[in-house]
């Protein structure tokens, strides 16, 4: 009887292994998707890489290269989720946001020798290194939000589900207690998730959203 039991027991924990297994996304799942957003938007070239990290997140670098965390792999439960996640990430490349961040932190060097010579480099440092934290810590609120519209518009174009972009975000917003970055630039305020659920309806009237 007691050998039965302990049977028992680890057949429920394989079963429950086996559950968590299926729930987090596969790496070979995280190259499938990325390659259907890489297609249309022509950024098959972009090197792709997949980070041992527990944080939750993806991002771009310099519009040259793409990384998603294993945590963000974990963390989503369908395709549809990380290719909103990919199409966002894809949108800060297309729209050139960038080139932005790039001209943001010429001006705060700019700025820097403009103070330089009026308040002395002392202050001057202080104040360009505040900007240039604001700068770093992730894409505007702006150009996060375009990035949201080019991942809902392209998921309807593709016959992707476009309420993916919804529920990754979403189920981010439930955990993200981290240092702003990459697609984790901005958490979620009420605000942004009205205005991404107003996207997909305005595209798919019929839409259903996650509770």
């Amino acid at each position: 009887m007691k050998k039965l039991k302990i049977f028992a027991l680890a057949l429920i924990l394989l079963a429950g292994a086996a559950q968590m297994s299926e729930a987090a996304l596969s790496h070979e799942q995280a190259r499938r998707v990325w390659n259907r957003v890489a297609v249309p938007t022509g950024l098959t070239e972009l090197p792709f890489s997949i980070q041992n990290e527990e944080v939750p997140n993806a991002w771009v670098t310099n519009g040259e290269s793409v990384t998603v965390t294993t945590g963000l792999l974990n963390l989503l439960d369908t395709e549809a989720e990380l290719y909103a996640v990919f199409a966002h990430e894809a949108g800060h490349v297309k729209l050139n946001h960038h080139q932005s961040g790039a001209n943001r932190a010429a001006g705060l060097s700019l700025a820097s020798a403009i103070l330089g010579n009026i308040l002395g480099d002392g202050l001057a440092g202080v104040a360009v290194n505040i900007g240039a934290n604001l700068v770093n810590s992730g894409w505007s609120r702006e150009q996060e939000i375009a990035a949201d519209d080019y991942s809902v518009e392209l998921a309807y174009s593709q016959g992707e589900d476009p309420v993916g972009m919804y529920s990754a975000i979403k189920k981010l917003s439930s955990v993200s207690k981290t240092q702003p970055s990459g697609f984790n630039s901005h958490p979620p305020d009420d605000r942004r998730m009205l205005h991404i659920r107003n996207k997909i309806l305005a595209l798919d009237p019929n839409a259903q959203f996650p509770d």
